[in-house]
Order: C-alpha cells, then structure tokens, then sequence
C-alpha cells in the first residue's frame, strides 16, 4: 500500500510539473501578437478490479476487494482560439484577422502552417514574411497560391485583404473544427491533412491581435499548483518515513 502511495503522488508531482511549465509558457507569451493560451487537461487514470482467491473452505472462492488506480495523467490539451484585443501600431506591416481565419505561411520544410501573428516584415527580397523570416502567402485571382512581393515603397491592404497594385490577396485560411491542429511553434498551427477553406477576411492594417492571455489567471494558477505540489511533497516525505520505519522494524526481527 505505502509502495502504490509512493507511486501515485510521484505520478501526480510529474503531473503537476507540466501545467506548471504551461501556465509557465503562457505567460511568458502574455505579450506575443496572436499568441493563444493552452490549457492542459487531467484525468483519473483506469481503475482495475482488485480480488483474491481466498474466499469459502476451500480458499478457492473469488472474493472482491474493490478497486485500484493508479493516480492521475495528463489526458491532452486544447486551445482557447478567443479573440485578442486589436492595438494600433500604425506600422503598414502589421495586420490583424478581427473573427475567424488564420494567416497563412510557408513553413522551413515546405509544409503550410497558420498563425493569427500578423506582426509582418519585408525582407531584402521585398518579400512580406514573419518575425521568423517564413513566407506570407497570398492568392491571385486565378487561385494560384505564392508568397507576396511588396512592389514599390508602399504597402497597402484593404479589409478584405487585397494588395494594393495588383491581383493578389493575403491568403486568409479558416477550419470548421479547430480540435485537430499541431501546435507548431508559438503562435503558429500545423492543421495536417484537414481541408481548408477561405475566408471573408476582416483585416486591420496598422493593427495587432493582442494574446488572449489573462496574466492574473496565470499567476493564480501557477500558485494553485505550487501549493499543491509543496502539499504532495509533504505526504511524500511522510510515506519515505513510514517506509523507513517499516524496514527498520522487519530488519530487527
């Protein structure tokens, strides 16, 4: 019994160190453009039935003794995909989606991934690209899909995301169901094989999606774990005692 206690409060420590480290994460990102928070989920692992053979004369008879788990897990996570506030920054650069749909870019291996992080640049190949340096895509009439080239010294989109001097548009991707997405790096998705479609955009330049992080939550919820995690390593200190003491005693007799 002290053994299967020993086990399940370690369990539930390591348990406690991942929210940690995800509040922890979130954050650390209160500030980044279009960060959306993760929270993680936990669980109650499988219970299996517990019994002997040591019921009626014989001790040959099953006979119940209820039930056994084996502590707690972290069963997976999910993304709260609420809005952020939109902040001016008046930077040509800066877009931000006001409801659904993702920017979407090009990835380092090719693939295509997506982030409402519309803090945008130009590079030295006039190309509109992340932070990071990853292309933005865009659409042009024909439905060909590219990364964008800034033409001249202005940059200019209107609402619904078409480029000024030409037939392109920022490529603005939205999905029926948010559930099956990678998260990728901060603030960028991986939606794998799901099947996008485009959406009516409602684009603010100058602007930036603030995270939808409320730090308070964060703090509180950091605390709130710190303090179970100081409770279970009390109980773990008085099981190693009880351990200790149990030993010593068989080793006497």
């Amino acid at each position: 019994m002290i053994i299967r206690s020993l086990y399940n409060v370690s369990r539930q420590m390591n348990v406690l160190q991942k929210k940690q480290e995800n509040n922890a994460a979130n954050a650390a990102n209160a500030n980044t453009p279009g960060y959306k928070f993760q929270h993680l989920v936990q669980r109650t692992m499988q219970e299996y039935d517990l019994y002997n053979r040591a019921g009626g004369r014989e001790n040959d008879q099953r006979v119940e003794l209820g039930t056994i788990n084996f502590g707690t897990e972290i069963d997976g996570g999910y993304t709260s995909f609420s809005q952020g506030n939109l902040n001016e920054t008046g930077l040509a650069t800066d877009l931000a989606i006001f409801g659904r749909g993702f920017f979407a870019i090009e990835l380092d291996d090719g693939r295509m991934g997506i982030t409402r992080n519309g803090n945008f640049k130009i590079d030295n190949q006039q190309r509109l690209v992340t932070t990071e340096g990853n292309p933005v895509l865009g659409m042009d009439s024909q439905g060909d899909i590219s990364e964008i080239f800034i033409q001249g010294d202005e940059f200019s989109v209107d609402g619904q995301g078409l480029i000024a001097g030409g037939d392109m548009r920022l490529m603005i991707v939205d999905y029926p169901d948010y559930g099956g997405m990678e998260l990728y790096g901060e603030g960028v998705f991986i939606p794998g094989n799901m099947e996008y479609e485009l959406n009516e955009a409602n684009i603010s330049q100058g602007f930036l999606e603030s995270s939808n992080v409320n730090i308070l939550d964060e703090i509180v919820k950091m605390m709130e774990v710190s303090r179970e995690f100081e409770s279970n390593q009390r109980t773990l200190r008085v099981l190693n005692d009880t351990l200790q003491k149990t030993v010593n005693e068989i080793g006497r007799n």
